[in-house]
């Protein structure tokens, strides 16, 4: 333990410093044994001397890959110092020790992703400053970290672990659809199919079947739908509602049990509101898709008799939107002739032969909805405005 004052302390750090930034040799015996003392600095127990450390490491710390190690390990101690203002320049060092070495992008980013989870708001802000840092350093890298918190793990965690874990993922995606989302939009993911965006986008798809409804409608709705890959009738647009549409399927299995007699929409809906964001309000992919859905899996007089009346009035409106939708993007195309080729070269994903048997099925399955809507007995609880517009596409279709 070094005895002298702190005084004596600091004036002999900053003497090294001046010597050290004056000899031309990068790697000479006097700016390694600097390094060696920034280390040691460190773990000194007078902050300002931490705070020396801190500021000075990105010096040294290129030129010295045999103290790369315990250097980059003492920043990350000094991240954890009892004192916020020490803290604070720790946040900064790791920031510096990134620019010195790329190599250290990734494993700084977690760290930096851990340390969102700081109770002081003060702090968070310098550790997004970081992050943000991080991203115009190297986009690709730091989105693949962020959304490898962003994934559930395939291991099973304790009551604990999963706590936490679940916690850290809001955290993230409280952090690009807030913060990040404006660099994300305008310069790291703002281009289809770059790295970046496609490992953002991929990340994102693959976490929306393993994680809560609250962090899928901000996964969908916050950060996926600003992205370039997310315009209308887009592929990528197709594979986030087959996900979503997956997921409903999933659920309706649990809402509506096979063999019993009664059941409701009550987890269902959540996934079919979320779909038909996807495919009525913004168009991401053609509405044809989920119109099949319906058909398939909710407009059968068998399953309809199950649900209670607010759910089959749901229903009813779903199928009438959706069918709308349709009809406002055209997906009634011929199977052959320009209209079909039009179709075909957009690549929009809709097979023009499957949308016109869709139309022809329609007139049936109205038959059914509005069979289903005068049966109800709760005249006030009947989807009026739906069925005027089944009532309408049913005219048009016959």
């Amino acid at each position: 333990m070094d005895t002298r004052s702190l005084a004596e302390q600091e004036k002999d750090i900053r003497d090294l410093l001046r010597r050290a930034e004056r000899t031309p040799v990068k790697t000479s015996a006097l700016r390694k044994d600097t390094l060696r003392r920034l280390i040691d600095l460190a773990h000194s127990p007078h902050s300002s001397l931490k705070i020396i450390a801190a500021t000075n490491f990105k010096l040294f710390i290129r030129d010295f890959p045999e103290l790369e190690d315990e250097a980059i390990n003492a920043v990350y101690d000094l991240c954890e110092d009892p004192v916020s203002s020490v803290r604070i320049k720790g946040y900064a060092a790791i920031v510096d020790a990134s620019r010195e070495q790329q190599k250290w992008v990734k494993r700084n980013a977690d760290v930096l992703v851990q340390l969102l989870q700081s109770d002081e708001p003060e702090e968070v802000t310098f550790v997004k400053r970081a992050l943000m840092q991080h991203l115009d350093m190297d986009p690709a890298v730091t989105l693949g970290v962020i959304c490898d918190q962003v994934v559930p793990p395939d291991e099973p965690l304790d009551e604990e672990e999963q706590s936490i874990r679940d916690r850290l993922r809001s955290l993230v995606l409280a952090f690009l659809a807030g913060e990040a989302k404006r660099s994300l939009v305008e310069r790291h993911a703002n281009t289809l199919g770059s790295p970046a965006e496609d490992i953002l986008v991929s990340g994102m798809l693959k976490a929306v079947t393993r994680v809560s409804p609250n962090d899928v409608d901000v996964i969908v709705k916050d950060i996926l739908a600003s992205l370039p890959s997310f315009k209308p009738s887009s592929s990528r647009g197709k594979e986030l509602l087959d996900v979503v549409l997956a997921q409903a399927r999933a659920t309706l299995k649990s809402d509506l049990p096979p063999g019993s007699e009664h059941g409701s929409l009550q987890n269902t809906r959540y996934y079919l509101d979320l779909a038909s964001f996807i495919a009525t309000d913004r168009r991401f992919a053609h509405p044809s898709h989920l119109l099949r859905f319906y058909y398939t899996n909710l407009t059968p007089k068998l399953v309809l008799v199950r649900l209670p009346e607010e759910d089959q009035a749901y229903v009813i409106r779903r199928v009438a939107e959706t069918f709308t939708a349709c009809d406002d993007v055209a997906v009634w195309a011929p199977s052959s002739g320009p209209a079909a080729d039009i179709a075909k070269k957009a690549g929009n994903g809709v097979d023009v032969a499957d949308a016109a048997a869709l139309r022809k099925q329609f007139p049936e399955i109205c038959s059914v909805l509005l069979q289903i809507f005068c049966d109800m007995q709760h005249i006030g609880g009947r989807p009026w405005p739906a069925c005027h517009a089944l009532v309408q596409a049913f005219t048009i279709a016959s």
